[in-house]
C-alpha cells in the first residue's frame, strides 16, 4: 500500500510538471534571435522626455550578462551594446496596459553606450519614441498607480510583441534547460484585485 501511495504522489507530481511546460508561441514576423553575452535591459528603463538631436530619448537601462533576445546578429551585439530581452525582471513584476495616446520609448534594438557614472549596471539606450498602446514592466506593489505609469516616459512594447517576448524567451530558456522567469501578468483591472 506505502509503494502505490509512492507512485500515485510521483505520477501526480509528473503530470503536474507536464502541465507547466511552456508550449512555443506563434511565430512572430520579427526577428528574435538568441545570444548569450553583455546587453541593456530596457524593460522598466526610465527615459527622459529631453530629445536628442535625432529625436531619439535616452532611456536609463541595466546592464546584463547571459542569454538574451534582439533583433541583430550574436557577432552585432558583441561589438555594439544593444538593447534587447529577457525576462530576468518578471519575478515581482506585472504589465501596465497603457492607452492610445501614450508616448513611450521603443527601445528593442536600440543601440546603447555604458553609463560614464555607472559604467558597470547602468547603460543609456538611444530609443525613438512611439505614440500608441503600450505594455510597462513595473512592479507588481505600482499596479494601483497605473495612471501614474502612463504619464511619464518608460520603455515599453507593442501589447503583441510583449507577449510574444514572454511567452518565447520563457519557451526557448526552458527548452534549452536554462532557469528563466515565468512571464509576467498584467495588472488587475481593479487595483487591489
Amino acid at each position: 500500500m506505502k509503494n502505490v501511495f509512492a507512485v500515485i504522489l510521483l505520477a501526480t507530481a509528473l503530470s503536474s510538471a507536464a502541465a507547466e511546460e511552456p508550449k512555443k508561441p506563434a511565430d512572430f514576423k520579427g526577428v528574435a534571435t538568441m545570444c548569450n553575452g553583455t546587453y541593456a535591459l530596457c524593460i522598466k528603463a526610465p527615459c527622459s522626455k529631453k530629445l536628442d538631436k535625432n529625436n531619439m530619448a535616452p532611456c536609463e537601462c541595466v546592464l546584463q550578462t547571459g542569454w538574451n533576445m534582439g533583433p541583430n546578429s550574436c557577432d552585432e551585439r558583441a561589438q555594439k551594446l544593444t538593447s534587447t530581452y529577457s525576462n530576468n525582471f518578471n519575478d515581482g513584476s506585472r504589465t501596465v496596459s497603457c492607452p492610445l495616446k501614450t508616448d513611450w520609448a521603443w527601445c528593442y534594438g536600440a543601440s546603447c553606450a555604458k553609463d560614464p557614472k555607472h559604467p558597470n549596471t547602468l547603460a543609456v539606450c538611444k530609443c525613438p519614441i512611439l505614440t500608441k498602446p503600450t505594455v510597462i514592466l513595473t512592479s507588481a506593489e505600482k499596479c494601483p498607480q497605473q495612471d501614474q505609469i502612463c504619464s511619464h516616459l518608460w520603455s515599453g512594447a507593442l501589447p503583441a510583441e510583449s507577449k510574444f517576448a514572454n511567452d518565447y524567451y520563457y519557451w526557448w530558456m526552458t527548452k534549452n534547460g536554462y532557469p528563466s522567469e515565468k512571464p509576467a501578468d498584467a495588472c488587475s483591472p481593479t487595483p487591489g484585485k
